[in-house]
Parts: C-alpha cells; structure tokens; sequence
C-alpha cells in the first residue's frame, strides 16, 4: 500500500518531517523540532510538566497509520515543549500479552492504546484510570456514543475511543448503478444481487464480473467475516446462557443457514474462483478491480481498494449487513483507544496528550490516510467523512454491537468457522452432518476449559 492515500485537493497527505526515526519495536524517542525562540505555550492545551511521558502504541509500527502517530506526538512536543514522548513501539498482534505482562509487574506505561477485550481486564484488575474522570464529562460528550457505550466497562470507561472499523458490506456504486441495483437488505436479496451481478461483461463468453468477493481462506480474516455473518443468521458460535456457563451456536438454525449462503454462493457461481486461497488482500484487489461488487470488511479496505485502483475513488460505498427475519442487525465495531495507567504519576499530561491525539484536526489526519471511522463526533460531521462512501459504514456501527468473548479458550472456537464453511463449500457432507460436527467440537472445546 502507497504511504499516504490521496482523496482530493481538500485531503492534503500528512507529511512525515525526515528527523523522524520510527521504530518496529523497543523504544524510540521523538524529539521536538528545536526552535530558534522559546515558543508561547498554550496551557489551555499543554499540562505543566516537565519531563518523559511514555506511550505504547501498535498502529505506530503500522502503515501509513504510523506515519501519522509520528505526525501527531512531534505536533504535540513542538506546541508543548517540556513534554517529550518517548513512543513503545509494539505489532498489534502482540499488544494485549505485552500490557498484560507489564500489568502484572505494575509497569504499564503512561499512556497505551487498547481495545474492549483488554480494557475489561485492566478495568477489573484495577490497572487503569476512568477516563471520564481523566478528560472531563464535557469532553467525553464530543465522543460518539456507540464508541462510549463499548468503552464503558463496569460503570466506568475504561478507554477513551480514537476510531472504529465496523463490519459492512462495501460495494462498488457503479456496478450496482450499472445494474439497476440497491444494496441488500436481507440475505436472499444478497444472493439473488450476488446472482445478478455476476456477468460477462466483454462479450467474449467468460464471466469476468461477480457478485461477492468472499474471503474463504481458513484464517481469522475468513472466520470473523463468517461469524459476523452468523450472527445475523442468529447464531452466536460462543456466549453465555442464563446460568452464567458458556455456550455453543455452531449447530443451529442460524449457524446452519450461514454455511448455506457460502455454499449457494460458490454452487451458483456469483463468487470469483479459488476461494479458498481468496483472503482479505485478493479479495479488495477483485473489488478494486471491478472484479466482485460486494465484499463484507470494514472501512480500511477502501484505502486498499484505492491503493490497488485510484480510479475507483468515487465508486465506493458502504452498507449495513443483512439481518435474517426476527434478528437485530449486528456488527464488530472494532475499536481502539487511549487508556491512562492508573500507576502513573504524569495522569494530567497522559490526558493533554490524549485530548490532542483526539481532536478534530488529528482525527481527520488519521482518517485521510487509514479511511478507519474517527470517534470524535465533530470529525464525523466533517464532509470528508460524513460522504456516500464512508456513511454506511457509520450507520453500521450504530446498530447492535458484537463483542468477542473474553474466554481464554474463543480463539480455539472461532477458528472452527473457517474449516465448516469450506466443507459446506466442497459439498462432501451435509450442512446438519457439519454443523453437528462442529457443535460437537465446541461443546469439548469449552468442556477441556470449563
């Protein structure tokens, strides 16, 4: 992908002054412009303070993401000179084990990004400040709600949203167009779009169009679009039932009707072949290509889409997953933010830092070059976001929201998605004899870790 992605003169790319040293792990330093006169600081926006305020970030070692961390921290040293921000660099990936490990020795750094799943253990380990108490009540209200709700962990919110990446489907505005065609609202009107858009388009007697990019490789990229997908079927492939123990979804009517939709889908031919090695790269390359119409992922994809296929800016846009009948529509928001250490002793410049991370200006940067929905509500109103291509998208992360389990052992439950759809999809086997099949295994999966 292109460092920065170019969206019209009114987008102007984030530049990344050349002193910048980033770093993939460890630490790194970044070190304020140095100034020919002390400047006039602002302490409406600056703490006073004097020193090191520590930062782990994972979107810093990522691109183009990082590229606008780097902007932000340097911004926030040269408008606050006394403040230097010493950056942790870490993978995403590696995230959550590296601040659990350093919150068992009480080690956490000053400030660090996180995300539900963590922050409900930080929360109930007592690692981590109320961030309502941190920002102010006024401030907070600037957030949106769906990202506050998610963020709020027993009565208190355990981290203050930055962005989100809700699941929907993104489409291609000029072959639906094309086609007299609306995006789909249940999922027999997916397929049946799937169906109709899959085509020939040159004449020259091969199908060079279809409906759906499916992700069907056997990965967690495969297995999250299924159980988003699942969901709205009205299966939930592990939850908690009415006495508080876990239970399992895979060998339901809705898990069933799931692995019915992969399997019609592929048996009718509306999905590009080799789906079994289409993950998410190939599949917004077939998107970026006018090779599919649809694809169910989130946001960021269009910034793949258009780093693949500059010409397909404008023919964009993102739409609400289909629900089946009776089922609240339901996505992952997917969202990540800023939480204070409770150990800290520079609190009010975690929350300065934060609060300048989070404005309007810097979310808008970090839009421009990622595409992930801001929390800010003043970004979100903003023209550059609040557009045909990103509005589905917003409106999908205002419905009913999905939160991965917290169990140790869930990895383990939703890896099993992906190896029951591609045998829908091989046919060797009836859909009841695989979803009983895989019921099974997640009934001993949780049985092992009960």
């Amino acid at each position: 992908m292109r460092s920065m992605l170019s969206r019209g003169s009114s987008r102007k790319l984030v530049a990344v002054t050349a002193s910048v040293v980033l770093a993939v792990t460890g630490l790194s330093t970044i070190a304020a412009s140095a100034a020919t006169k002390a400047p006039k600081v602002d302490y409406t926006v600056c703490p006073r303070y004097t020193g090191e305020l520590t930062y782990m970030s994972s979107t810093y070692v990522e691109r183009p993401d990082g590229l606008v961390v780097a902007d932000y921290i340097k911004a926030f040293m040269a408008a606050c000179p006394s403040v230097k921000v010493k950056v942790i660099g870490i993978p995403n990936n590696e995230l959550n084990a590296k601040l659990t490990a350093m919150g068992v020795a009480r080690n956490l750094p000053d400030v660090f990004e996180t995300g539900p799943v963590w922050a409900s253990y930080g929360s109930s380990n007592k690692l981590i400040e109320n961030m309502t108490t941190m920002l102010g009540a006024d401030y907070v209200a600037g957030i949106a709600k769906t990202n506050v709700d998610q963020a709020t962990i027993n009565g208190k919110l355990a981290f203050a949203p930055w962005f989100s990446i809700p699941t929907a489907i993104l489409y291609r505005t000029d072959i639906f167009k094309a086609a007299g065609l609306k995006p789909p609202t249940t999922w027999d009107s997916f397929l049946d779009i799937c169906k109709k858009l899959t085509k020939d388009t040159d004449g020259d007697g091969k199908i060079d169009q279809y409906g759906w990019a499916m992700v069907g490789t056997d990965n967690g990229s495969g297995q999250g679009r299924f159980n988003t997908i699942a969901r709205n079927m009205g299966a939930v492939d592990l939850g908690k039932g009415s006495s508080g123990a876990w239970v399992v979804g895979q060998n339901t009517d809705g898990w069933k009707a799931a692995l019915k939709l992969y399997k019609d889908a592929v048996a009718s031919g509306c999905v590009p072949p080799g789906q079994f090695s289409t993950g998410y790269p190939e599949a917004s390359i077939q998107v970026a290509k006018g090779q599919a119409a649809m694809m169910i992922t989130g946001p960021h994809s269009i910034g793949v889409v258009l780093a693949n296929n500059p010409a397909a800016k404008g023919k964009l846009a993102g739409a609400p997953i289909p629900s089946a009948t009776g089922v609240k529509a339901t996505t992952v928001i997917n969202q990540l933010g800023f939480a204070i250490s409770m150990q800290s002793k520079h609190k009010v410049a975690a929350a300065a830092f934060i609060k300048f991370a989070l404005s309007k200006k810097w979310s808008l940067a970090f839009n421009e070059a990622t595409y992930r929905l801001p929390a800010n509500l003043e970004a979100q109103a903003d023209p550059q976001v609040d557009s045909e291509m990103s509005a589905g998208f917003v409106k999908a992360g205002q419905g009913t929201l999905y939160i991965d389990p917290t169990a140790p052992f869930y990895g383990s439950i939703a890896a099993l998605s992906s190896k029951a759809y591609q045998e829908a999809i091989k046919g060797d086997k009836t859909i009841d004899a695989i979803a009983a099949e895989y019921g099974a295994k997640a009934q001993q999966i949780v049985k092992d870790n009960a």
